[in-house]
């Protein structure tokens, strides 16, 4: 379990964060996926997949018992908390700035690029996990080149 934790921290982190945009949110949404890989995770499993879509639906089942979620709120109260992690997570300056561009994307755009470019997903990773065919994945990748 620690070498997944050490392998996928990163990734995961900066995929949760793009979907919540909130500090505290991303750390816990990160933790209890691990958390969860540890209860359940098979050996015959597509590990990193797997732990992806663990977070994402960790991040839906919060939204569905928080209605009164506001991510603008947070964002402002954390913003120096926020490029601090970032500044740890995501060395170079160039990526940092990229990643906080797609964060102001609209979906599916946002997904697919932090997926792509920031967790190491190829574009028919992307689209199984989307449960969409490659060419969709495609398109909205190359839709904003």
């Amino acid at each position: 379990m620690e070498e997944l934790y050490i392998k996928y921290y990163k990734e995961l982190y900066l995929y949760a964060f793009s979907l919540c945009k909130d500090y505290h949110l991303a750390q816990d949404l990160t933790s209890d996926t691990f958390f969860k890989a540890y209860l359940s995770l098979k050996d015959d499993c597509p590990v990193k997949y797997w732990l992806f879509r663990v977070c994402k639906n960790l991040y839906f089942d919060y939204l569905r018992h928080n209605k009164e979620y506001s991510t603008d709120i947070i964002l402002k109260e954390t913003s120096t908390i926020i490029d601090t992690t970032l500044d740890k997570i995501i060395k170079s300056e160039d990526r940092k700035y990229l990643y906080n561009l797609i964060l102001e994307l609209n979906e599916p755009y946002k997904e697919i690029l932090i997926l792509y470019y920031f967790c190491g997903f190829s574009l028919k990773e992307i689209s199984q996990m989307k449960n969409i065919t490659e060419g969709a994945a495609k398109q909205n990748y190359s839709g904003l080149e």
